[in-house]
């Protein structure tokens, strides 16, 4: 169990030195960042993308602030407590 955690902060220590291209937050590290599931998240034409992280509550993510992810899934970092949205990240060719 260890060595399995150990592996996940390693593959997510890339969040840092990360900013959002448009509001220039700090993408933060694995406490603030974390995988989305494709199922929450809704590409749309142009590059865009509509995230769920809620029953109700959706985001817009425009183009401009998509990040490439380094390990082909989708990843998310919030601030609490408004679930303001610090970065997202999208797999090569989606972003």
């Amino acid at each position: 169990m260890k060595l399995v955690l150990i592996a996940l902060a390693v593959a997510h220590n890339w969040y840092s030195g990360h900013h959002d291209p448009v509001t220039g937050y700090e993408c933060c590290d694995n406490k603030d960042c974390r995988v989305i599931s494709p199922r929450y998240v809704e590409p749309l034409p142009g590059g865009n993308f509509n995230i769920r992280t809620g029953s109700k509550t959706r985001y817009f993510i425009p183009k401009n602030r998509v990040l490439e992810s380094e390990d082909s899934q989708y990843h998310i970092c919030t601030s609490a407590p408004h679930m303001t949205i610090r970065c997202f990240f999208a797999p090569r060719g989606l972003s």
